[in-house]
């Protein structure tokens, strides 16, 4: 205990010595003379409790977009276009319509995204992902995840701690767009999978949160060099063809038909059996998701797995390595179900 007690003194005390470390998103156009991209910024969802979310988050999407060289699609023309193609949801886009506002508008990319968290008690709290969608193929060339607490800055002596959702949002925003980029990430077509993320079963006792897991294994999946998530509106236009209505489960004829209309390796299908952030009874965070991977191409299922955590698992000493939000939770949950169904042999 002694040997850990002095390691994390000199750890906190290296930490406060050390400059303060900045974030900037991958400007577009290194060469000289390059053009700039031009990306349209879809609304993002808010999944969190707050009403206020978005006024907070969208201006400053779109301000830390706008000062990284990137041109913005201008908001009276991204809303005409919404209207006229009577698009009433922007958490997702499909191939076809992405293709269609790059035609119209001449925009290389999409960016949607969602607000998981939101909260400006006296311990702030903010998650949320994003990803980018290429106009002229519908697929996702970068995708990213990022959620902190106002105590998860405290150092030694409790200096640098948050208190405020106007510290603590740019905070965010920039470790999310730190790996940003406008180009999609090699991965070797003969040794990587096309996966359909379906949207989760919600057996928790928090309501709407089903989708949380779909989109943060969307993430992870782009993450990873073995997979190649499908954006979902794409999948969500095969599930309405295919008139899927259960959630958690897919039978062998929509299996069929998903496989035929998106051309994918692999379903992923799963449930959120439990979601807390532990706040009303004092306690940690906590989540267990379930996961099964489906081979699209003979219906067999590849991997199963469920995975339980909560946020006082990686403590070391003096709460260092404490999880603070549920959103963070469950991303730690589906990176672990992630790297159990690496394993899988495709048979």
């Amino acid at each position: 205990m002694r040997l850990k007690w002095c390691l994390f003194m000199l750890l906190s005390l290296a930490m406060l010595l050390s400059p303060a470390r900045g974030y900037a998103v991958q400007k577009p156009g290194a060469e000289e003379g390059a053009s700039k991209k031009k990306i349209a910024i879809f609304e993002f969802e808010n999944l969190s409790e707050s009403d206020d979310a978005l006024a907070y988050v969208m201006p400053a999407v779109a301000k830390l977009m706008a000062g990284s060289g990137f041109d913005l699609l201008d908001e009276k023309s991204l809303d005409g276009f919404l209207l006229k193609e009577r698009v009433r949801t922007t958490s997702y886009i499909s191939g076809g319509l992405a293709r269609q506002i790059g035609k119209e508008l001449g925009v290389a990319a999409v960016l949607l995204g969602t607000v998981y968290t939101f909260s400006m008690d006296s311990n702030p709290r903010f998650g949320l992902s994003a990803r980018l969608v290429d106009s002229a193929t519908g697929a996702i060339i970068w995708a990213d995840y990022a959620s902190a607490t106002g105590e998860d800055f405290t150092q030694l002596l409790g200096l640098g701690r948050v208190y405020s959702m106007e510290e603590l949002l740019p905070k965010v925003m920039e470790r999310l767009f730190a790996s940003f980029s406008a180009e999609p990430p090699f991965k070797e077509p003969e040794s990587s999978y096309r996966i359909a993320v379906m949207p989760f079963l919600n057996k928790s006792e928090v309501r709407g949160i089903g989708m949380l897991p779909t989109y943060l294994f969307m993430v992870e999946l782009f993450r990873n060099p073995l997979y190649v998530p499908v954006e979902f509106g794409e999948v969500r236009n095969a599930i309405v063809n295919a008139r899927i209505r259960e959630r958690g489960e897919v039978d062998y004829k929509s299996i069929g038909e998903l496989s035929r209309f998106l051309n994918v390796d692999g379903i992923l299908v799963g449930t959120v059996d439990h979601y807390s952030d532990g706040l009303d009874k004092g306690a940690a965070p906590e989540v267990v998701i379930s996961a099964r991977l489906i081979n699209a191409r003979n219906n067999r299922i590849l991997w199963c797995g469920s995975y339980q955590m909560d946020g006082d698992d990686d403590i070391s000493v003096l709460d260092f390595g404490k999880i603070r939000s549920v959103d963070k939770v469950a991303d730690r949950a589906i990176s672990q179900l992630i790297k159990n169904m690496e394993k899988t042999e495709w048979k």
